[in-house]
């Protein structure tokens, strides 16, 4: 038992040092600052209720309404699932999930223009995506997935030349594909091995199991 909990004070060390680092100029990277109350109509709530800071995009165009607590039956769609939802919510009480549609016709996106920290060397994100469904600027980051659990990946990606410089942070599930996406942060630490993050995935399980337990 005191091994366990060794091993969960080293984890959550890790976190704070990673939410220490400053995330530049974007924000709301874990989609847990909606603007409440999030009243739906017909199941769709305003963007920028649901996901400030970011813009939804589908069939070319940015969308004024996503899905609240849902899922589309085929169209292109991005949603915001949180309390209540039957959806998977991988951290806090909020993720997104993307929906390229089944036509083959369009994708799904979020983004959001910001200004990569400076000194930042990787990008890290938990949830299920492509390994090139995430861009910067238009430039491609090449995904790295750095630990795997039953209920998401961790990935990392190489943003080292790209510190100081602002542009669109692009999440993209193409036609026939969903993403989903949580958790997302700069840090000023290379591509973390698998072996720490996997650590560190453990000690976020043991603390929920601990939570549980009382």
């Amino acid at each position: 038992m005191k091994k366990i909990f060794g091993f969960l004070s080293v984890a959550l060390l890790l976190f704070g040092r990673e939410n220490a680092f400053s995330q530049g100029t974007f924000v709301n990277l874990d989609f847990e600052h909606p603007i409440t109350p999030l009243t739906s109509v017909n199941g769709l709530v305003p963007t920028t209720n649901a996901i400030p800071g970011w813009t939804a995009y589908a069939y070319g165009d940015s969308l004024s309404a996503i899905i609240y607590n849902g899922l589309s039956l085929g169209a292109a769609e991005v949603s915001l699932q949180g309390p209540g939802s039957l959806e998977p919510i991988i951290q806090g009480s909020y993720s997104v999930i993307l929906q390229g549609s089944f036509d083959a016709s369009s994708s799904a996106a979020v983004g959001q223009v910001g200004q990569i920290p400076f000194g930042a060397q990787s990008l890290i994100f938990w949830g299920f995506v492509g390994l090139n469904n995430v861009s910067f600027n238009g430039q491609i980051l090449p995904l790295t997935v750095t630990a795997s659990t039953p209920n998401y990946n961790i990935y990392g990606a190489d943003v080292t030349t790209l510190a100081g410089l602002s542009g669109e942070l692009l999440f993209t599930a193409p036609p026939g594909f969903s993403d989903l996406l949580d958790n997302i942060q700069f840090s000023s630490s290379q591509i973390p091995e698998p072996s720490t993050f996997a650590f560190f995935a453990l000690g976020s399980l043991l603390l929920g199991f601990n939570r549980w337990r009382r």
